[in-house]
C-alpha cells in the first residue's frame, strides 16, 4: 500500500491509501473498467474501519475500494500545520489525492467526519463525485456536550503521557488509557464489542500514540486533529450546497448515543432546501460506528445506491438502463475478502472468518 506526495496550502503531505480490486485485495492501481468507491474515515480510527465493506465480496465484484489515512492518523505523513484546521481542509487533501491519482469521478462512503469532508468536496468539486453515501453524519456544528467530551479525551491523553520531548511515550498511564478507550468504544461502538472492534480500538490507540504523543508538537497535532477540527466545523452555506451534482443517500444509526437522528433529518432538510432532489434518509439498528457492528443492514445500502449511479451512467444504445444487480445473500457469496487491513488486524485478534458459519 503506497502513499502519494501533495502539496497543500499548509505544507507538503504523504497521504497513505489503499485500493482493492476484483483480483488484488492490496493493489497500486484501479481496475479501469470498474468505477471507484472512496472511503473516508472516522474521528478515532483510521482506514482500518472499513474492513467489513472491503471484505465484501459483493462490493468487491463491482467496484474499486479505495481508502485513505487523513492527517494525523494511520500512516499518513505531515503536519496539519494550521490552528483553524477545518473539514475544508481534509477536503482539500482529498481533492488533491484524487487529481494526483488521476482518479474518475468516485462514489462517497463517508463514515461520520468523512460525511463532513465529503458534502464539502462535493460543494466545492461537484464534478469529481458521483454519488454520497453518509453514515452517521455530523451536524453542522458540535453540540456543546460533545464537545466537552472531545475535550475530556484530549485531557485523558494530555495526563497519559509525557509529552515534553525528553524520551519516548513508552506505553503511557495504563489506568488512564483504560478510561480513555472505554469512552472512545462507548462512543463509537456503545457495548457492542466483539473482536473486531477490539482490534481495530488496539490498533488506532499504538497508531495515535506514533502519531500523536511523545513531544509538544505531537500534542499540538494531536489537539488540532481530535478537538479543534470539531470545534471549527461550520455550516456549508445554501449555495455552496446547491452546487453538488450527486445523489445523496443518508444513514442513521439508530443506537447513536452522540447524534440523534434530528441531526440527519436537519442535515437531509438543508440539502432539500438548497434545491436537491435525490436526499433520502434511513435508519438502520447499531451504534455511531455502525458499518462496523451491522455491515449486513449498511453495505447493501452503499451497494445498491453506487451501483444503481452506475448503472444508470451507462446506457444501451436504445437509451435504457440495465438492472442494477442485486445484493444478494447467499452464503457462497458471504465468505469475507482478505483485506489491506485484515493481517494489521489480526496481530490484535481478530479473526475474519470467525462468524461465517453464521451466515449459512
Amino acid at each position: 500500500m503506497p502513499h502519494v506526495p501533495l502539496n497543500t496550502p499548509t505544507g507538503p503531505i504523504e497521504m497513505y491509501y489503499s485500493i482493492a480490486t476484483p483480483t488484488s485485495h492490496s493493489s497500486t492501481t484501479i481496475a479501469a473498467h470498474l468505477p471507484c468507491i472512496l472511503f473516508l474515515h472516522s474521528g478515532y480510527a483510521a482506514q482500518e474501519i472499513f474492513e467489513n465493506q472491503f471484505s465484501d465480496p459483493r462490493l468487491r465484484k463491482h467496484f474499486n475500494l479505495i481508502a485513505v489515512d487523513m492527517r494525523a492518523y494511520g500512516l499518513t505523513k505531515g503536519l496539519v500545520g494550521k490552528q483553524d484546521y477545518s473539514p475544508a481542509d481534509s477536503a482539500d487533501d482529498i481533492y488533491r489525492f484524487l487529481k494526483a491519482l488521476q482518479l474518475p469521478p468516485v462514489h462517497i462512503f463517508g463514515l461520520a467526519i468523512g460525511c463532513c469532508i465529503a458534502l464539502d468536496l462535493a460543494s466545492n468539486h461537484p464534478e469529481l463525485v458521483l454519488t454520497m453515501t453518509l453514515c452517521s453524519p455530523l451536524p453542522a456544528t458540535e453540540p456543546e456536550d460533545i464537545a466537552e467530551g472531545r475535550l475530556e479525551v484530549y485531557r485523558l491523553w494530555v495526563e497519559a503521557f509525557n509529552h515534553d520531548g525528553h524520551g519516548p511515550p513508552v506505553d503511557g498511564d495504563h489506568g488512564v488509557l483504560g478510561d480513555l478507550i472505554h469512552g472512545a468504544q462507548q462512543l463509537c461502538f456503545n457495548n457492542e464489542g466483539n473482536r473486531l472492534t477490539d482490534a481495530m480500538s488496539r490498533n488506532a490507540l499504538l497508531q495515535a500514540m506514533k502519531n500523536r504523543a511523545g513531544s509538544p508538537l505531537k500534542l499540538t497535532e494531536s489537539y488540532h486533529a481530535s478537538v479543534g477540527w470539531f470545534l471549527n466545523r461550520r455550516p456549508i452555506p445554501i449555495p455552496c450546497l446547491a452546487r453538488i451534482q450527486s445523489s445523496i443517500q443518508l444513514i442513521h444509526c439508530a443506537d447513536d448515543i452522540a447524534y440523534p437522528l434530528r441531526h440527519a433529518q436537519e442535515l437531509a432538510g438543508q440539502l432539500r432546501q438548497a434545491g436537491l432532489t435525490k436526499v433520502d434518509l434511513c435508519q438502520v439498528p447499531g451504534p455511531h460506528y455502525g458499518n462496523v457492528v451491522n455491515p449486513q443492514a449498511i453495505n447493501p445500502i452503499l451497494f445498491s445506491h453506487a451501483l444503481s449511479a452506475s448503472t444508470s451512467s451507462n446506457k444501451n444504445t436504445e437509451g435504457s438502463s440495465p438492472p442494477a444487480p442485486e445484493y444478494q445473500h447467499h452464503a457462497r457469496e458471504c465468505v469475507k475478502l482478505v483485506t489491506p487491513f485484515t493481517k494489521k488486524l489480526a496481530k490484535y485478534g481478530y479473526d475474519p472468518h470467525e462468524h461465517e458459519s453464521d451466515s449459512d
